[in-house]
């Protein structure tokens, strides 16, 4: 009898991710991770202890995976308003779920421990940066024009997101990236060449 490979965590997290954005984050089982990987139940729990745990880490994996793919954008053809549409694509990406409201409740009972408090903390603040950098590219590009403070318009765009997040997980109307990118169309009109 051969022995399967061994697959890593983050192979594991990522099957778990879309298991999860299916399933919901309370629905979702050891037995469905397991059997879209081929591991049992039992070995899931062995690596990753709870479900919350694996959850946590999927998302956290997905983040990091959404910032690393920003970053290397930097040296590519993705810039200002292209940059920002294109971070948005990631962004719905990493909350996309057909539990999403779900996913907002889960969210913010998990945002409560210090330690995540750390983590989405850093994770606002990774946006505002991306989000402030393509900004600035598109008014070095001549794209936008009247922004008066950068920085505080990557602040309110990061919150934007939030809350068209949390808008879009209880009104249900279509797809996440369609609702974010519309969000941002009526915010950045006054400012378009």
């Amino acid at each position: 009898m051969s022995r399967t490979k061994k697959l890593s965590d983050p192979e594991v997290l990522t099957a778990a991710f879309n298991v999860i954005s299916r399933e919901g984050f309370s629905s979702f089982t050891f037995a469905q991770v397991g059997k879209t990987v081929g591991l049992s139940p039992a070995a899931l729990v062995k690596r990753f202890k709870s479900k919350k745990q694996m959850a946590l880490m999927a998302r956290n994996l997905k983040w990091e995976h959404n910032f690393s793919q920003t970053a290397a954008n930097k040296s590519n053809d993705l810039s200002g308003l292209k940059g920002i549409f294109g971070f948005l694509d990631l962004v719905a990406s990493s909350v996309n779920s057909k539990r999403l409201g779900e996913h907002a409740i889960w969210l913010g009972t998990e945002a409560c421990t210090p330690h995540s408090k750390r983590k989405v903390a850093a994770y606002f603040a990774t946006t505002q940066a991306t989000l402030l950098r393509y900004l600035r590219q598109a008014v070095l590009s001549g794209e936008l024009h009247g922004i008066g403070n950068p920085e505080e318009l990557a602040k309110t765009m990061e919150a934007l997101i939030q809350g068209a997040i949390f808008q879009f997980a209880f009104l249900d109307d279509g797809n996440i990236e369609t609702h974010l990118k519309n969000h941002f169309k009526v915010m950045l009109k006054p400012y378009l060449s």
